[in-house]
């Protein structure tokens, strides 16, 4: 028998292939959101995805780390940001629906690779939102010719943000 975490994040990733698959990418961040915190066990005493565990849970940088070290209430100063931008995923699943390749081990496969929450400070998000990176990665990401291609830190290493 599998455990309900288990059972939850694969009901969540059906989600998300059916989305993905019926080409209705607006509503796939929920969906994201609740296949992560099922996968890490992250849930509320009655079994619901509890986003508020990310911050205890996800990697943070060390600025958000030194603010959650010396301020009680650091939940204003910080903030939960997908590893890769959520535009850059819903390519990733455009990807696969245009090239016939969409199955549900693909999808589990690129969540399970690329779908990561860091916590990082509103100063650090305000740098990545200065240059554009809320939504995009920097080109170099995408070049498969350059040595960040596909560096999923790229756009953090860019801003400053260390981890």
């Amino acid at each position: 028998m599998r455990d309900i975490h288990e059972f939850n994040a694969h009901l969540e990733l059906q989600h998300i292939f059916l989305e993905a698959n019926a080409e209705r990418y607006h509503s796939l961040r929920q969906y994201f959101e609740a296949y992560y915190c099922y996968s890490h066990k992250l849930t509320t005493r009655q079994g619901k995805p509890d986003w508020e565990q990310i911050f205890s849970f996800a990697s943070c940088s060390q600025q958000a780390a030194m603010i959650q070290a010396s301020k009680a209430n650091h939940r204003k100063e910080t903030v939960r940001e997908l590893r890769v931008p959520l535009s850059v995923l819903t390519g990733k699943l455009k990807t696969l629906v245009r090239d016939e390749q969409l199955t549900l081990e693909a999808v589990k496969q690129l969540l399970d690779s690329t779908l990561e929450y860091v916590v990082i400070s509103r100063a650090e998000w305000q740098v990545l939102k200065k240059n554009g990176w809320l939504e995009a990665m920097p080109p170099a990401f995408y070049q498969s010719s350059h040595p960040n291609y596909q560096d999923t830190n790229l756009r953090f290493e860019l801003a400053g943000i260390t981890f």
